[in-house]
């Protein structure tokens, strides 16, 4: 979802089909790195013994608006031998702790907890964390 209206819309899905006291939990993470050209790269083995390589290039990045373009290329490698490639256009949009708290507040989400890293109730502090947030609907 990298527009607005699409995440409220989402949001509001999720809490139209929650029961009385269910809870939305979801994470959500900061850009690590705003430098357009920025390339990281990480890999994964999956249970077969095959690697797939991720390779996250930052294309285009608009601060004002919280809006970022990365091209994710993935590859599958099999014994030395590349067996796939994948290019991916991921559109990201993100927000602030706060901010998406008083999202989660418009959609009707009334008790939050916002924990950081996995640890319960911890705010986030560092921009590196991962924000979790834990939305009941009463």
């Amino acid at each position: 979802m990298h527009q607005l209206e699409e995440t409220i819309s989402a949001l509001k899905c999720f809490y139209e089909h929650l029961e009385k006291n269910g809870r939305l939990i979801l994470d959500i993470f900061l850009p690590e790195n705003t430098k357009e050209g920025f390339v990281s790269k990480r890999g994964f083995t999956n249970p077969q013994g095959d690697t797939i390589m991720l390779e996250k290039t930052l294309v285009k990045i608009d601060q004002i608006n919280q809006f970022a373009v990365y091209h994710n290329r993935y590859e599958k490698w099999r014994q030395g031998k590349l067996m796939d490639s994948e290019l991916e256009i991921f559109p990201l949009k993100w927000y602030g702790v706060e901010e998406f708290r008083l999202i989660l507040e418009k959609t009707g989400f009334t008790s939050m907890v916002i924990s950081s890293d996995y640890k319960y109730n911890q705010y986030p502090t560092k921009t590196s964390q991962i924000i979790t947030f834990e939305a009941t609907k009463y």
